[in-house]
């Protein structure tokens, strides 16, 4: 018998028709429920059900008649949930057979989700046939409702996002579903979800042009609203579709003149991402002309027209396009003052793509117009930073001289403006609206780069020291070599004592002397390969030190200028390894000691750990520019 805590999540009356040992389970469930704290009744569907209701075995399911209408899931899914979201159509009419099929076609499920929901997100068609056939059906002995009441009843249903089941199939993309459930219900006009998406809007925020198409030529008022007040054609314009745009224009273009949250309308966005001339044409074809003159109300932007959105953005041909249909929108300034000159001579683009041969651009009047900063075009077109890497010398047409006959006038006017002339070329085009801020970026990024260069100097200076001070060293072993020199009077006198031949000596002293001798040689080779490679390096830090104003040459002499100097210091230790054991007596322990313990000593306890921190710490932009040195 069940405690007082069990007792109060007792079984409901549906419940109580549940064979016996399916209700000792549940009754067990709900039982270790109460017991951790949880009132909340758990509901579990037998997992024998679940899997004939999934896989379409009518015959268990005949066994469990009783059973069909009263199991859910916890989320509260039906039978006929299961099986219409896996697409059993036949499992699905076999159950609409039964008694009370009403309640199971409109039962939502947790989530609100009907079993028409879930058929049309997976795009199961003959379900959704079988779901509506069944929902009509029930509406025939009806006079005054009539046959398709209960079946309109069931495709306007939301869920809790408030997402009919044309939501679900449209953005899941099934268009055969998305036909269907548009002609069972044509005058229907499914409004926005809880985002805000109307089935039209998702469709064209998605791509769905087929979609978008079926929706506008079977429908009779669809609704077009989307996320933050846009519309399906904002959706189109911004995903640059052609094919697209014009359908929905030709469908309604009064939505050219309509304006999203922060003012935007859709000739705005096509001149932010940049939409071909045929997609502007055809928005300016079924615009009101005021759209083009209409700043955008968005205090990150400023009050800014098409015109100036497309010049900030550096999206030449809409430029073009709009100056050559509208001439005096050049006369309009955004809130800071600028104007469309402003705007695009910080790219650098107003000669190389030919906006200098539109004389609507090129009179002073634009020119020397000065902003809310004192600041005419010009001016911001010499403080821009040059591309780098790039030497373009424009011709010397007539909008060139232009140009250079107002920079003269500038500097008269203004003797503090120094004017310095630079190659004007091509500047790649910014991801930001604002181009003071592209401006203001390209300084800081410009600043940066002096920056590395001086502090990658500083390095060649520690650098360079360590190299004079292998030179030093290896210079002076030469000249103090191990074993001394000959003193007595003679051919051989102040010639290096082990460089001499051992033809004198017999037996053990022989094999002592030869011995001594091949470290000798050893000695000599491995100093004068560390004493030259340090003088290169020495060299190579030297050269550094002119003013070059490209960090790739910098990096190029400090990494070899770096590499040399770890070679010259590699060769110094193997020199004092061979010196040593050139003129210390044959002993097992001071050969171990120099031969096995130094060297090993010198590569696991510097050269290993060095050259790993260095891979592992420097930056991603330096190891970037190994990697382009190297090829």
């Amino acid at each position: 018998m069940a405690d007082p805590t069990t007792s109060s999540l007792n079984l409901s009356t549906e419940s109580s028709q549940i064979g016996a040992e399916d209700a000792r389970e549940i009754q067990i469930t709900n039982q270790a429920a109460a017991e951790a704290g949880n009132l909340t009744k758990i509901t579990i569907m037998d997992p024998t059900l679940y899997m004939a209701a999934e896989d379409g075995d009518t015959d268990v399911l005949k066994a469990r008649k009783e059973d069909i209408q009263l199991k859910l899931t916890p989320k509260k899914n039906t039978v006929l949930h299961v099986a219409a979201q896996f697409g059993q159509a036949e499992c699905v009419k076999w159950i609409l057979q039964l008694g009370s099929p009403s309640s199971l076609l409109q039962q939502p499920n947790e989530k609100g989700d009907t079993a028409l929901h879930l058929a049309a997100r997976e795009g199961h068609l003959t379900v959704v046939k079988n779901l509506i056939d069944a929902a009509k059906k029930l509406g025939e002995g009806d006079a005054e409702r009539g046959a398709a009441a209960d079946c309109m009843v069931m495709l306007r249903m939301i869920n809790n996002d408030k997402d009919t089941a044309l939501h679900e199939a449209v953005r899941n993309h099934h268009p055969e579903v998305v036909k269907l459930l548009i002609q069972e219900d044509p005058h229907f006009t499914y409004g926005a979800n809880a985002e805000g998406n109307t089935p039209l809007y998702i469709a064209a925020e998605w791509g769905f042009g087929n979609l978008v198409k079926m929706i506008l030529d079977n429908c009779s008022s669809p609704a077009h609203s989307g996320i933050k007040g846009r519309t399906a054609l904002h959706a189109a314009v911004i995903l640059k579709d052609q094919a697209m745009t014009q359908k929905i224009l030709e469908w309604k273009p009064d939505l050219t003149k309509e304006l999203d949250e922060n003012g935007w309308s859709p000739l705005h966005f096509a001149a932010y991402v940049g939409c071909g001339p045929t997609i502007v044409r055809q928005l300016l074809e079924k615009s009101d002309t005021y759209v083009v003159y209409l700043g955008v109300e968005d205090h990150e932007i400023g009050n800014r027209t098409a015109l100036h959105i497309a010049a900030s953005r550096g999206h030449v041909d809409i430029v073009k396009l709009l100056v050559s249909s509208f001439p005096d929108c050049c006369e309009k300034v955004d809130d800071k003052g600028n104007n469309v000159l402003h705007l695009i001579m910080p790219k650098k683009i107003f000669v190389t793509s030919g906006l200098s041969n539109i004389p609507r651009l090129r009179v002073r009047g634009l020119m020397n117009e000065k902003n809310a900063e004192g600041k005419t075009p010009l001016h911001l077109l010499h403080n821009s930073p040059s591309p780098k890497g790039v030497n373009y010398f424009p011709p010397p047409e007539p909008m060139f001289t232009s140009i250079l006959d107002t920079f003269v006038r500038l500097r008269r006017r203004s003797p503090s403006f120094r004017v310095s002339i630079r190659p004007l070329g091509s500047l790649e085009v910014k991801e930001d609206i604002d181009s003071s801020k592209s401006k203001g970026s390209e300084e800081i990024s410009e600043s940066k780069e002096s920056e590395e260069i001086s502090e990658s100097k500083k390095t060649m200076k520690s650098h360079m020291i360590v190299a004079a001070l292998i030179a030093t060293v290896t210079f002076a072993a030469g000249f103090t070599l191990p074993g001394g020199y000959i003193p007595d009077k003679g051919d051989t006198q102040g010639m290096a004592v082990l460089s001499l031949p051992t033809n004198g000596t017999k037996g053990k002293d022989r094999d002592m002397a030869i011995a001594a001798s091949q470290k000798f040689r050893i000695f000599v080779v491995a100093d004068s390969i560390a004493m030259i490679v340090s003088l290169c390096a020495i060299g190579i830090y030297f050269f550094a030190a002119f003013p070059f104003y490209k960090k790739e040459a910098v990096w190029a002499f400090l990494l070899y200028g770096h590499a040399l100097t770890m070679v010259a210091m590699g060769a110094m230790v193997f020199a004092f390894v061979a010196g040593l054991q050139a003129v210390l007596h044959p002993s097992p322990f001071l050969e171990d000691a120099t031969q096995f313990i130094i060297l090993p000593v010198f590569l696991l306890l510097f050269l290993v750990p060095g050259l790993l921190i260095t891979l592992t710490t420097i930056p991603d932009v330096a190891r970037k520019k190994i990697v382009g040195l190297s090829h």
